[in-house]
């Protein structure tokens, strides 16, 4: 839980900063919080790193391989970061350039989620692609 209340401490911190500064240095309070986003999803990929061994330790107890699971993992993390880069954008003013990073992430997505939809079709009909 310590994890967690720094975390928020990061958040609250970053935030008032921000509310402070943006009237009279804007592109110092979006770069504050870009470097308390940054600190904060690398404290959370720190902490992700011991579940997903165990995530995928139990996988394989199931029987389960990386070739399932492995696309959705990649999907998520497309997700992830296409959400942090939209947001970023629009927190910037540039929506237009939101849509398009939007665009680009559904794309990605499908495209890392290729191999998974092989597995099921050939799971189904017995195909090999």
């Amino acid at each position: 839980m310590s994890g967690l209340g720094a975390a928020a401490g990061l958040v609250l911190l970053a935030l008032i900063l921000s509310l402070v500064l943006k009237k009279d240095a804007p592109v110092i309070a979006f770069l504050l919080v870009l470097a308390a986003g940054v600190l904060l999803l690398l404290g959370a990929f720190a902490q992700l790193g011991g579940a997903m061994q165990r995530f995928a330790a139990l996988l394989q107890q199931g029987g389960m391989g990386d070739s399932l699971y492995l696309p959705v993992l990649r999907a998520v993390g497309v997700a992830v970061v296409v959400r942090i880069l939209a947001a970023l954008c629009r927190d910037g003013g540039q929506s237009a350039l939101a849509a398009k990073v939007e665009i680009a992430g559904a794309l990605a997505a499908l495209a890392v989620s290729l191999p998974l939809l092989e597995q099921v079709l050939d799971l189904l009909t017995g195909w090999t692609v």
